[in-house]
């Protein structure tokens, strides 16, 4: 009987829904009584057991804990930087100290060059007085000779072409037919020295003494012989072209068949008493050559 209640009541819905379609609706029904509580159903399957989970962690807390290991790091990668620098700083100081090291012989070098330089010339000056003096055909190019004592030696047909004369003693020094073309000669007393047929292209004979030397011939092109003495040297012939004569002193010298040309510079040349290159005498010509060079 439990069991038909529920079609019973149905089967009332439907009859009055019906009944609804075909007439007017009616008044609302009183509502039925409650129905009963059907049957508990049987207890699911009890599933398994997880893991047990991690302690949780703030995440400030979470994120000091990443800081600490990447200070640790650093801290780590600072001290091996600090062994490095410690072994690079060593490096140095090994550097520095061979770098004074090497000063130190560098010094004793140039003084034992200096001391060679200085055993060099003394022992050439004493050799020079000591011996003929005999240096025909010597080949002495390049050689420094500065302040070299050569007073009266015979060196002729030598080469000393670009040799460094300067301050010499060539008093009354043979340079026949020899070749000292781009030598440095500058201040050296060549005073009565033989100079015949001697090649002194390009020489510097600035301030130097030439005192009655005698140029017969020589070949002086291009040479520089600013201020130079040559009071009273021959230079009969003598090849001048391009010379520079400027403030030279040419008293009483003899110039007769010289060469010289537009490029020679003669400004401030000491003409006294001078036999100019046409034969005349300057003393004749306004105490000037300059309009006589022919």
């Amino acid at each position: 009987m439990n069991n038909q209640k529920p079609m019973i009541i149905v089967l009332l819905m439907l009859t009055s829904a019906l009944a609804g379609c075909t007439g007017a609706d009616g008044a609302e029904g009183i509502p039925g009584p409650q129905g009963e509580t059907g049957e508990q159903g049987p207890q699911g399957i009890q599933g398994e057991t997880g893991p047990a989970g991690i302690d949780g962690m703030d995440a400030n807390e979470s994120r000091i804990a990443e800081l600490e290991v990447e200070m640790d790091a650093n801290e780590s990668r600072i001290a091996e930087l600090e062994v490095e620098l410690a072994s690079k700083d060593a490096t140095i100081a090994i550097l520095l100290e061979n770098i004074s090291d090497m000063e130190e012989q560098l010094d004793a070098v140039d003084d034992s060059i200096e001391m060679y330089h200085t055993w060099f010339v003394q022992i050439h000056n004493h050799a020079w007085d000591n011996q003929t003096r005999d240096l025909n055909g010597a080949d002495l190019r390049d050689a420094d000779l500065r302040g070299i004592d050569l007073r009266g030696a015979r060196v002729d047909n030598a080469d000393l072409t670009g040799a460094d004369l300067r301050y010499a003693e060539l008093s009354g020094a043979n340079f026949y037919a020899s070749y000292l073309d781009d030598t440095n000669i500058s201040h050296a007393d060549l005073s009565y020295a033989d100079l015949w047929y001697t090649t002194l292209m390009n020489a510097d004979l600035s301030n130097a003494n030439l005192w009655y030397a005698s140029l017969v011939s020589t070949y002086l092109i291009g040479a520089d012989l600013i201020g130079a003495n040559l009071n009273g040297a021959n230079m009969t012939y003598a090849y001048l072209y391009g010379a520079d004569l400027t403030g030279a002193d040419l008293t009483g010298a003899d110039l007769t068949g010289a060469y010289l040309d537009g490029n020679t510079e003669l400004g401030g040349v000491i003409w006294f008493s001078t036999t100019c290159p046409d034969g005349t005498n300057s003393t004749d010509n306004g105490y000037t050559c300059e309009n006589n060079l022919e």
